[in-house]
């Protein structure tokens, strides 16, 4: 990402409305799998940006650590008080293998920082218990590709099926998958269509910023009650047909065939 739009990040987590929802999904299925279990999780945020998902992990009482490759995302971890964080690439990073119960990584394989997509997911698959799960949030749709995806870095948006087979032929078995913002989709198309009109006004994209800016309150309010519904939709094991972003919950098998061989089953 263009480095201003880590400060922009950590302004905002903590009350804007798409971050807002995302967290509470993600700790609803956390805190359902910890039920599961019977006890807290061992979880590993790849990608873990201003720390604010880990922040909100450790708040629970489970064990959170993560990784960032920029040096600026890990000082503002810091800034919230979390030091469990760790410098590292993905494309490189070697977990303990089947270390945690739980492994995130949330609008990160997008970037074009990311080499190969399924050569991480199975770096993260090593670092998964046998059975344990990971979430996934994506970009979706290359028709929404706007000036936002400038400021981050977007190398593809991802459709549903892409993800699913990605998901599959790095040795996982897929549970849901689907869209994420569904009930705000047509909104947001609108938008980031006029905001394309930017990409090509725009000689310098280190000056482009991203689409994140904290509405007025009421305003954020209502949007984060459109999250809250589609969070009960999701919780309830029924994904959206659509929506700008994909959510995927995927669980990592014992199938180390398939996992080499990147044989691709339909879920």
């Amino acid at each position: 990402m263009n480095r201003i739009e880590y400060r922009r990040m950590y302004e905002a987590e903590d009350q804007h409305w798409w971050y807002v929802g995302l967290h509470e999904l993600i700790l609803s299925l956390i805190e359902r799998e910890s039920r599961r279990l019977g006890h807290p999780l061992d979880i590993f945020d790849a990608g873990c940006g201003t720390g604010r998902l880990c922040q909100l992990m450790l708040q629970m009482g489970h064990r959170a650590a993560g990784c960032d490759a920029a040096q600026e995302a890990l000082r503002l971890c810091k800034e919230r008080g979390i030091d469990s964080m760790v410098l590292s690439d993905l494309n490189s990073i070697e977990l303990d293998p089947e270390t945690y119960d739980v492994i995130t990584s949330i609008d990160v394989l997008y970037h074009t920082g990311i080499n190969d997509d399924v050569a991480v997911l199975r770096r993260l698959r090593s670092g998964l218990k046998p059975g344990g799960m990971l979430l996934l949030n994506l970009v979706a749709h290359e028709f929404l590709r706007s000036s936002h995806d400038l400021a981050v870095h977007t190398r593809e948006r991802y459709s549903k099926r892409m993800l699913q087979e990605r998901v599959q032929r790095a040795g996982f078995d897929v549970i849901l998958v689907g869209g994420r913002v569904g009930m705000l989709f047509p909104l947001i198309t609108t938008y980031r269509l006029l905001a394309r009109f930017l990409i090509n006004n725009r000689t310098n994209h280190a000056d482009v910023v991203s689409d994140v800016a904290m509405p007025h309150r009421f305003v954020n309010n209502l949007l984060l009650k459109a999250l809250r519904l589609e969070n009960r939709r999701i919780n309830s094991g029924r994904m959206l047909p659509i929506g700008s972003s994909l959510f995927a919950v995927a669980r990592r098998n014992n199938d180390t065939d398939n996992c080499q061989s990147g044989k691709f089953h339909a879920a």
